[in-house]
């Protein structure tokens, strides 16, 4: 599915709008690695519990119902409420231009390219130093945040495997 530039645009600006109500909201959201994930559609200020990988899936999600610009699940499973960073990087194919990141790329970090541990989805445009990603929980105890936290690529702690761009918004 190829979509316009128009289109494009309402699917960023949906996302931003997830994120950034999600950050706010962050003491409304827990984490958890459980499967089937829930709550795809709620507005993101209600109470939910999430991983990260669960978490990039309903801004995806989100921002299709949004515009009814109906996009893939980064998980692979169709809004199943399965799958994690494993799946989602078997799924995502399509590298993201480097320092050109865009909102809706998605980052994944781990110690290579075969172990993911964490992945966030980009809420503001920019490149590694200034581009916002929106990070909810991390199954490592050495993070402290749980819940929806912007983070940015030079600053988050951890080995970053890469950035990849759904193929609709490329």
């Amino acid at each position: 599915m190829s979509l316009t530039p128009t289109q494009k645009k309402k699917i960023r600006a949906a996302i931003t709008d997830y994120c950034i109500r999600a950050e706010a909201a962050r003491l409304n959201r827990g984490y958890s690695q459980r499967r089937p994930g829930l709550g795809y559609g709620l507005e993101p200020e209600h109470v939910q519990i999430d991983d990260c990988s669960m978490f990039d899936s309903k801004v995806i999600y989100w921002a299709g119902h949004k515009t009814k610009i109906l996009l893939p699940d980064p998980l692979g499973y169709g809004f199943s409420g399965y799958g994690n960073t494993e799946t989602m990087q078997e799924h995502l194919k399509h590298a993201a231009p480097i320092d050109k990141y865009l909102v809706g790329d998605i980052a994944l970090w781990g110690p290579n390219s075969w172990d993911t541990h964490h992945t966030a989805i980009c809420r503001k445009a920019g490149t590694r130093k200034t581009a916002i990603f929106t990070s909810h929980g991390h199954q490592s105890s050495r993070f402290s945040a749980d819940a929806p936290e912007p983070v940015t690529l030079a600053t988050f702690p951890q080995h970053l495997i890469g950035v990849y761009r759904l193929p609709e918004l490329r």
